[in-house]
């Protein structure tokens, strides 16, 4: 019996075991699987199914003999192979058609699933002990990162208890304000394993949106009038006073843009735009820009922007810093 190849060529690569058989039980055709677990050097072509699965398939005058519920749930039979050795396999055989000329079985060695079962699990216990001692690890460290934020934080509350001029009170303030978001940056870390699980939450609040802004400008604006660059900030009258959102995971992103900016801006001036987009009931939507004059990226660099300790050119990390 001819098979075309466009219907054999799916299932000869297959990891199973698939042979294509007549109602006489003579084998038509056996993928590289069957051979390979089979032993078979020779091709299965031509030989009578029953030499595969004897306690299963017997030889009768008219093609063979078999209590098997063809096209039922999977079975579990016993493949022999040419050394009359033989194998646990979960079987379905099933019609070719509906004139039931043809049978298809398909088989999987029980030993070989279940010791890839083994080596899934052992795998999956193995990551588990990683992440284990990644997040202990990660714990250890916020806790060293935690004790001198915590010093200075005390010092300056300290301070803060006395009576400063305007300017260095208002310093003081920025300090404070930094050591308290340095210590939800820390709890954050401790929540890494929850970001890999894909649990990680956003916790939004009310916040004073231009307050916010501020603190973000107050945040770089020494080090933008060091470098002798200009500075612009735009918030659009159209957006509320009060918002709610994630305040500290907006102040984390426009530093992270803001800290890039400063870095690679050497002449010229950094601009910070935010306009309304859209409004949805009471939901707004917020376009954040951020944009500088300093060497830029070109457009097929661009798809390296979100890969992990990938710059554009070593030079680049030989001269601003940064991996």
């Amino acid at each position: 019996m001819e098979q075309s190849e466009d219907y054999i060529f799916p299932i000869e690569d297959a990891l199973e075991m698939i042979f294509i058989f007549d109602k006489t039980g003579i084998i038509s055709y056996a993928n590289a699987a069957a051979k390979k677990k089979l032993e078979r050097k020779s091709d299965l072509c031509g030989k009578h199914i029953s030499d595969v699965f004897p306690n299963t398939f017997k030889h009768a005058e008219d093609g063979f003999e078999t209590n098997y519920p063809f096209g039922k749930e999977v079975q579990d039979l016993l493949a022999y192979r040419t050394n009359l050795t033989c194998f646990p396999v979960e079987a379905k055989i099933v019609a070719g058609g509906e004139d039931s000329q043809t049978y298809i079985c398909m088989a999987n060695d029980v030993l070989e699933k279940e010791f890839l079962n083994k080596e899934i699990e052992k795998v999956r216990e193995e990551a588990q002990e990683a992440l284990k001692v990644k997040s202990e690890f990660v714990a250890n460290v916020t806790h060293e990162l935690r004790t001198p934020v915590n010093g200075v934080l005390g010092n300056v509350k300290e301070l803060l208890c006395e009576e400063w001029d305007g300017e260095t009170e208002k310093a003081l303030r920025l300090i404070e304000r930094c050591c308290g978001d340095m210590n939800k940056i820390i709890n954050n870390i401790l929540d890494f394993s929850k970001l890999e699980a894909g649990k990680f939450s956003l916790e939004p609040r009310k916040f004073h949106f231009r307050n916010m802004m501020d603190y973000v400008k107050s945040h770089h604006i020494n080090k933008i009038t060091e470098k002798g660059l200009e500075f612009f900030m735009t918030v659009s009258p159209q957006i509320p006073e009060y918002v709610i959102g994630d305040e500290l995971r907006i102040v984390q992103i426009l530093n992270n843009l803001l800290s890039n900016a400063l870095k690679f801006t050497a002449l010229g001036k950094i601009t910070v735009e935010v306009v309304k987009t859209a409004r949805v009931n009471d939901k707004i939507e917020l376009f954040f820009i951020v944009a500088d004059t300093g060497i830029g990226i070109d457009k097929e660099d661009k798809k390296k922007l979100f890969q992990s300790f990938s710059q554009v050119d070593a030079s680049i990390s030989r001269k601003y810093g940064g991996t």
